[in-house]
């Protein structure tokens, strides 16, 4: 029993050596002066086919859940003449997610611009 607790204990503590090591290398490979989550957003125009939206979404969703320290900000979706079906696809598929906003093209820059559009609809 005391060898398969020091195992155990063993396992644990390299475990946690190697996410030391991964945070010390994310740290000094930051750019100087950004400190925390990157402020960028990052722009994708959304498939009008709903089949198509919901593979590109949960890839999305897959590269957000999995991204390390140097994913974006905000999540911008456009919505490119989405039909009914295809934003209730959004709507489900994004539902509780933070820092994904989908919106129309024109709405862009005021996004970009000001932070926060008046028509934007956040997820």
């Amino acid at each position: 029993m005391n060898i398969a607790l020091w195992i155990f204990f063993c396992l644990l503590a390299s475990i946690g050596a190697v996410q030391l090591l991964s945070w010390l290398i994310c740290a000094a490979a930051r750019p100087p002066g950004q400190a925390g989550q990157s402020r960028a957003c990052q722009i994708i125009q959304l498939a009008r086919d709903p089949g198509l939206l919901e593979q590109q979404l949960r890839y999305e969703i897959h590269l957000m859940r999995w991204a390390s320290t140097t994913h974006p900000g905000q999540l911008i979706l456009l919505d490119t003449g989405l039909c009914r079906e295809a934003r209730e696809v959004c709507r489900n598929m994004l539902q509780g997610m933070e820092g994904v906003i989908i919106c129309r093209p024109k709405e862009v820059a005021e996004l970009i611009c000001w932070g926060e559009g008046p028509a934007a609809e956040t997820v």
